[in-house]
């Protein structure tokens, strides 16, 4: 008897979820942005099937036996875009202890709970850069599979696994010998013929895009310029490419920023420390930058005095000197806006909390953004960036049903979406004002 309920259950939660997904929805909005970089248009009817945007319709349409929402008193726009987080990773110290003491269970829960508070910050789409640890992969896909079948709250998961990095520069930490064996770094290559096979291991286990080390690590206590040759660069990317996979660069200095330009690299991101030659070589290249300021303006204070009083207080002093010495110059952003570079828009989430994304959109404005060209950032540009152009980043006929709605104008008031009230992606509502 048991079995035959257990059956029937069954057959009505198939049967509702198939309801659910053919159902019309019918968003009823007071002003709706559907290309960012256009203007606005006020009473409009975004027509929703299948998890797509069906139509859009001028005034308020009612259509018989369809569900209707009202944001009629709402800014609507596209699901924002962000193409730098961790979202297994707390911020907290003594995270590196967590590979010998925390499963992939324990990682996916954690993650899972951030991507709920990020997805309710209205970012339904984001780029998970990695950890490097096989435990963090586990969780990382697992959590993916969830949120793309609507099994869990959270934002379309694009995932690199384990960033590609030479030995030494896996930013993992160090451990005993026979630890390392068992909890080393996944993703190590040395060569050329190893990097190819690196990357192809990636793409095995389930990578989406292809994330590399192209310098040491900010928080190393000497910085590397350039990790990987410029053979081992090329052979990377050039196998990414070929699998059909974007390539994220992450780095510091411009010798490896550089270096990976030349190599093809589709985003660089960080960047603090470039010259003359990046900018020309992002130009030539047609990649895009990819800063994280906000990350920096909350790590640390703003003075000598005040350096612990950020979100990375734990880090040794000689570390947060040179972060500080980034806060203390004139951001690289600012010289890559005023070069004419794209700007994709990620926020290192991780170093600043979960859910408070939104908070790097301030700080390009202080580079000088308008409150436009920062909002395109996170929408056309980052869906631009990681090759989802034709799916996401704007509400037009045959994209993702991706819609989010803040109270009031962000294109005047940018800090509007630090408030995000309601939150679609692929059709299903996960935050509403009713």
């Amino acid at each position: 008897m048991h079995k035959v309920k257990l059956i029937i259950s069954t057959i009505l939660l198939v049967f509702f979820a198939s309801v659910v997904t053919a159902e019309t929805t019918v968003i009823h909005a007071g002003t709706l942005l559907s290309v960012p970089g256009e203007n606005p248009l006020s009473k409009q009817s975004l027509i929703v099937k299948n998890g797509a945007i069906h139509e859009i319709r001028k005034g308020y349409v009612q259509i018989e036996g369809s569900r209707h929402i009202d944001l009629s008193c709402c800014f609507v726009l596209p699901g924002l875009i962000d193409l730098h987080v961790h979202l297994t990773t707390p911020v907290k110290a003594g995270g590196s202890l967590r590979v010998v003491t925390e499963t992939s269970a324990d990682l996916a829960l954690t993650a899972a709970r951030f991507a709920r508070m990020t997805l309710d910050a209205g970012f339904t789409t984001v780029l998970d850069l990695g950890t490097g640890r096989r435990q963090h992969e586990e969780a990382i896909y697992a959590l993916r599979k969830a949120t793309r079948e609507h099994r869990l709250p959270g934002p379309r998961i694009i995932a690199v696994g384990s960033p590609i990095s030479p030995s030494g520069h896996s930013r993992t930490g160090l451990y005993r010998s026979d630890v390392e064996k068992i909890v080393g770094p996944e993703g190590v290559c040395n060569g050329v013929d190893d990097c190819r096979r690196a990357v192809r291991e990636q793409v095995k286990r389930g990578a989406d895009a292809i994330n590399f080390y192209n310098t040491g690590s900010l928080l190393d206590e000497y910085l590397v310029e350039q990790t990987f040759t410029d053979e081992e660069m090329l052979a990377i990317v050039e196998t990414a490419h070929a699998l059909g996979r974007k390539v994220i660069a992450d780095g510091h200095t411009a010798r490896g920023v550089n270096a990976a330009l030349r190599a093809g690299a589709d985003i660089v991101d960080t960047v603090p420390w470039p010259d003359a030659e990046t900018w020309k070589l992002l130009k030539k290249s047609d990649a895009y930058f990819s800063p994280h300021l906000y990350a920096f303006e909350v790590s640390l204070g703003d003075t000598e005095e005040s350096l612990r009083s950020g979100t990375t207080h734990w880090l040794p002093e000689p570390i947060l000197r040179r972060l500080l010495s980034v806060k203390e110059n004139p951001y690289s952003a600012e010289a890559a806006y005023k070069h004419g570079v794209k700007i994709a828009f990620g926020s290192d989430t991780g170093v600043i909390e979960h859910g408070d994304n939104a908070g790097e959109f301030a700080e390009l404005l202080k580079v000088g953004l308008t409150s436009e060209q920062a909002l395109i950032t996170a929408t056309i540009n980052a869906a631009s960036a990681i090759g989802l152009q034709n799916q996401i980043g704007q509400l037009s006929t045959g994209f993702a049903a991706d819609i989010i709605a803040v109270s009031g104008n962000p294109l005047n008031h940018i800090e509007e979406l630090s408030n995000v009230i309601f939150v679609m992606r692929d059709g299903v509502v996960y935050k509403s004002p009713e």
